[in-house]
């Protein structure tokens, strides 16, 4: 493998993680994603060069706004998964087909997960665009993109959709006097993970982001109930685990 095309890839996904980040944070804020000159969505105020530097603009700003206030730190983290994940694609399929397929599931993960974890919503148009895209993605490949035809993709939106949809009305049933954790965005996200991974990877990628979320629920029972702790939220962006969960996967996993 290239050493200096790894880097170069590595350099790709810091930047690519950097323009999400635009989406992430401005486009719940703003409802708008251009605007020139780059500018702080807290206090207006125009950015340096240095600041939108990946990871290392926020370093440097030491995690906090021009005001003084603490910076997301959801904006790092979404850079370095963008990186680590491009890299990791990159040193197992090479500059393939698959490669930019899945790095293009990833980002559509990123963006989505980091968004219902800090403003607890899943865009629509985010979401079904990118379910849209793999699809064209596997029917214009024609049966050549790896063990994902367009018929495993489809049957895995239909089966995903199906299932989550259950899942939704099941927690209508059960909290309906509160407000549902289980929403209409996460069935989307599902269908979108069916069309992405097919019916073949769709159960293990879920496996993983299904996990994440149980320990996490586990260990909020325990502190409202064991231990009396009344500032534990009780809603959890379940969508956030179930993409970084499908991230993790494509990462680990060899895809075949």
């Amino acid at each position: 493998m290239d050493i200096l095309l790894m880097i170069l890839v590595i350099a790709a996904g810091l930047v690519i993680g950097s323009l999400l980040n635009i989406v992430i944070i401005r486009l719940p804020r703003e409802r708008r994603l251009l605007g020139w000159p780059p500018h702080c969505t807290r206090t207006g105020e125009p950015l340096a060069l240095w600041q939108l530097l990946p990871i290392l603009g926020w370093v440097l700003q030491r995690g906090r706004a021009p005001d003084g206030q603490l910076l997301p730190w959801i904006a790092p983290l979404v850079e370095l998964l963008s990186a680590t994940a491009l890299a990791l694609l990159y040193r197992q399929y090479g500059f393939s087909l698959l490669f930019f397929y899945l790095g293009f599931v990833c980002l559509v993960l990123l963006v989505t997960g980091a968004i219902d974890w800090t403003h607890r919503f899943i865009y629509v148009f985010v979401i079904l665009g990118g379910t849209g895209g793999v699809l064209l993605v596997n029917l214009l490949a024609g049966g050549s993109l790896p063990a994902l035809p367009l018929r495993d993709s489809v049957e895995g939106a239909l089966v995903a959709g199906v299932a989550f949809i259950l899942l939704f009305l099941l927690a209508k049933v059960l909290f309906p006097s509160r407000a549902v954790p289980f929403g209409m965005g996460d069935v989307y996200l599902g269908i979108f993970l069916g069309a992405a991974f097919g019916r073949g990877h769709l159960m293990p990628a879920l496996t993983y982001g299904v996990m994440m979320a149980g320990v996490v629920a586990a260990i909020i029972l325990i502190l409202k109930h064991g231990f009396g702790r009344r500032d534990v939220p009780e809603y959890m962006p379940y969508g956030s685990y179930l993409c970084l969960g499908a991230i993790i996967y494509l990462m680990v996993q060899e895809w075949a």
